[in-house]
C-alpha cells in the first residue's frame, strides 16, 4: 500500500501547484476580456452621451420654436379678432348706407314716371 500513498501523496502535492499555475492564466484570460468588454461599454456610453447632447439640443431648439411659434399664433389671433371687429363695422356701416339707399331710391322711382 505504500505505492498508493505514495501516488496519493504526489496527487495532494501536484494538484494545489497545478491550481496555483493556471490561476493567472485563467485570470489574464479573463482579465483581458473584462478589458475588451470595458472599453467596448466605454465606446457605447460616449456615443450615447453624445447622442444625448443632439437631443437635448433639438429639445432646446423645439422648446424655442414652439414658444415663437405660440407667439406668432397669438399675434395672428389678435389680428383676427380685429378684422372681425372691422368686418362687423363695415358690415353696420353697409347696412346703414344700404338703409339710406332704399330710402332715396323709393322716392326717385317715384319721380321718374312724373317726370315721364
Amino acid at each position: 500500500m505504500k505505492g498508493g500513498d505514495n501516488v496519493m501523496k504526489r496527487v495532494i502535492t501536484w494538484l494545489p501547484l497545478l491550481a496555483l499555475l493556471t490561476t493567472p492564466i485563467l485570470s489574464a484570460c479573463e482579465s483581458r476580456s473584462l478589458k475588451e468588454e470595458n472599453e467596448g461599454l466605454k465606446k457605447q456610453i460616449e456615443s450615447l452621451t453624445q447622442e444625448k447632447a443632439q437631443l437635448q439640443s433639438q429639445v432646446k431648439e423645439s422648446v424655442s420654436k414652439g414658444s415663437e411659434l405660440t407667439a406668432k399664433v397669438d399675434e395672428l389671433t389678435k389680428v383676427n379678432e380685429d378684422l372681425k371687429a372691422k368686418v362687423d363695422e363695415l358690415s353696420k356701416v353697409n347696412e346703414e348706407l344700404k338703409a339710406k339707399v332704399e330710402k332715396k331710391a323709393p322716392a326717385k322711382t317715384k319721380a321718374s314716371p312724373k317726370t315721364k
